[in-house]
């Protein structure tokens, strides 16, 4: 059987989640690939594809290794340069679905099918999944667009009609849809279990390609903070800047502890705006810091580079990431892993993965975070103890287990394939 490996064009941006999440699937489809009984090959659909993905640094072919032939990506542009390089952004007239019919691509279907394509496991959700009937295993990462339709990110233009689309589809002719926990799994089952059971649902939890990493040594630690020019402490945020990260609850915890005591709190946020909605949200944080007076503890380091993210961390008094979006998040088991603890939003799925291993805070209310902020800015001993119960869940589950789920839910689809159980397509 041929298992093809694909990834959605997405990724292509070579920063954020879905880059992290699909370099560690796909370094687990080729430690999985030395031995499985099938034969798995990766499908690349554009020149830029596989090379972003070899910047995750463990990529092999057959214990070959895989580099780049090119150096890292040119830093952004600063938010105003958006302005003037492309002008203001004009929303792309939506396509509108019907949700109760689904349309087929017949000549994709057919370039696949003379590649010889049994399944196609892909690492990201993609229209393709269904469209060209064949067999597939998808992930589900969010149902946002049902959770927190409030932010325009998943609901604008059209944006929540293609989601509910794509996602009704792929649960009623996947083999297999992988989530990240069970709250992940629930959501699918709340707003799409008229398409899909349990069944074909597998739980793969998140782990974190840092965590395959030596840890910084104090040289590393040394060279980060004379790079970064950083203060002596700070609270640190990778996050892109999407308006569901809630870095605006951070600027007003941040005005509130200078209130209530005088303190300078610092802040670091990294992270891409690299397109021009988020710059335009980065603009107005920039714009809500000076208004409060705060703009001198806010330092953005741009996007950092990948072998500075766990000194960061080590450096920092806590990851502080107030984000709506679950269920789950790579950030507090980077935190946890470089020995930090977390303050995350009090929200089901976040719940479910912080669990005692953090502070959960209202992520509506800037004088929570700033409470919790406080304790751990004060309570070394409270950042230790939650530091350690994290490293405890970050340890409870290790490469090999994760590497483990994903084989087992690839073997699980190849064999519901083998024995016809997948669910059947209408006639072309």
């Amino acid at each position: 059987m041929r298992v093809a490996i694909n990834r959605s064009s997405a990724a292509s941006s070579w920063f954020g989640g879905i880059y992290t999440y699909e370099s560690m699937m796909l370094d687990a489809l080729c430690e999985i690939g030395k031995t499985f009984t099938h034969e798995l090959v990766y499908l690349s659909y554009h020149p830029d594809d596989l090379r972003s993905l070899v910047y995750s640094g463990a990529l092999q072919y057959r214990n070959l290794p895989i580099v780049p032939l090119y150096g890292a990506p040119e830093p952004q542009q600063k938010p105003p340069e958006f302005y003037v390089n492309q002008g203001p952004a004009v929303p792309a007239r939506p396509q509108s679905y019907d949700l109760k019919t689904v349309k087929f691509d017949s000549a994709g279907e057919a370039i696949f099918r003379k590649a010889g394509v049994d399944l196609m496991f892909l690492m990201s959700p993609f229209m393709h999944a269904f469209s060209l009937r064949l067999p597939f295993v998808m992930p589900i990462f969010d149902l946002n667009h049902k959770i927190n339709p409030q932010f325009p990110e998943v609901s604008a233009n059209g944006e929540s009609n293609a989601r509910d689309y794509m996602y009704i589809n792929a649960c009623r002719f996947a083999t297999m849809i992988v989530v990240d926990s069970e709250t992940g799994k629930s959501d699918v089952l709340r707003y799409y279990g008229d398409f899909i059971g349990e069944d074909r649902i597998r739980v793969v939890p998140m782990y974190s390609p840092i965590a395959r990493s030596p840890r910084p040594t104090s040289a590393d630690l040394a060279r980060v903070r004379t790079k970064y020019k950083l203060p002596d402490r700070y609270f640190f945020y990778p996050a892109q800047f999407w308006p569901h990260k809630n870095h605006e609850l951070i600027l007003r915890a941040v005005r509130a502890i200078a209130d209530e005591t005088g303190e300078v709190t610092p802040i670091i946020f990294t992270g891409s705006y690299a397109d021009y909605h988020r710059a335009v949200h980065m603009k107005k944080l920039q714009a809500l810091a000076a208004e409060l007076g705060i703009a001198d503890r806010i330092h953005y380091l741009g996007v950092a580079a990948g072998e500075d993210m766990s000194s960061l961390f080590a450096m920092s008094v806590a990851l502080v990431a107030p984000t709506y979006f679950g269920p789950a998040n790579i950030p507090p088991l980077e935190a946890w892993y470089n020995g930090r603890p977390v303050i995350m939003c009090d929200l089901p799925g976040i719940r479910e993965q912080v669990g005692d291993g953090g502070l959960l805070v209202d992520p509506r209310t800037p004088s929570d975070l700033a409470g919790a902020m406080r304790k751990l800015w004060h309570d070394e001993a409270m950042c230790t103890a939650l530091a350690k119960r994290g490293q405890e869940r970050v340890e409870s589950y290790n490469w090999e287990s994760y590497v483990d789920r994903v084989r087992d839910t690839l073997e699980d689809a190849c064999e519901s394939v083998r024995a016809g159980r997948t669910p059947v397509y209408p006639a072309a």
